[in-house]
């Protein structure tokens, strides 16, 4: 009993859509067709041959647009990530340049600390008024040593960042091309 009211409900609503559907068709029609005409038309079959006809080409034609439309918003969206990915591979670019700074100035600080620390540099090492010049000498080196070993970690730190970056901007740029490749094949149908 339930399955066949559903099936009542489902054969009147079909009915009503080809209704609406033809009554649409005919209101497209000139005015002075009359609605007495447009009934028996819809009783007609070969007129009902021509108005599914027209539905079928219609609804090609609107998934025909729909496809170009999704088309579209593919292309903006792989646009947008185009976008992003440039933007990231220029700060990362930025960012490498910034570490490379640093390295520069850690290193020419390092080569100072280097020179300083060369023996005849430490015995050449003025040190006034101090009783014990060689407890003098000796807590400079410790001092140079230690800053030494401070930078140079700093400097292995630096370029471990930086092969960080390098492999980052290997896959940005990866991605890049792909996107690229995606891009054209979205733009060429």
């Amino acid at each position: 009993m339930l399955l066949s009211r559903r099936k009542l409900i489902v054969s009147i609503m079909a009915a009503g859509l080809v209704a609406g559907f033809a009554l649409d068709c005919v209101a497209q029609e000139p005015a002075s067709a009359s609605i007495t005409s447009s009934k028996r038309k819809l009783d007609d079959p070969v007129e009902m041959r021509r108005l599914v006809k027209h539905l079928t080409a219609e609804n090609e034609r609107l998934r025909a647009r729909v496809s170009e439309l999704e088309k579209g918003l593919h292309g903006q969206s792989i646009q947008k990530r185009l976008t992003k990915e440039e933007q990231r591979v220029v700060s990362l670019e930025d960012r490498l340049i910034v570490l490379g700074e640093k390295e520069a100035a850690l290193q020419s600080r390092l080569d100072d600390i280097n020179e300083q620390l060369r023996p005849e540099n430490i015995e050449q090492l003025q040190v006034l008024g101090s009783l014990r010049p060689e407890e003098a000498r000796e807590a400079t080196r410790r001092r140079l040593t230690n800053e030494q070993r401070l930078i140079q970690a700093q400097i292995e730190l630096l370029r471990q960042r930086q092969a960080q970056l390098q492999s980052s901007l290997s896959v940005a740029d990866m991605l890049i091309q792909n996107l690229r490749l995606k891009m054209q094949t979205v733009l060429v149908p």
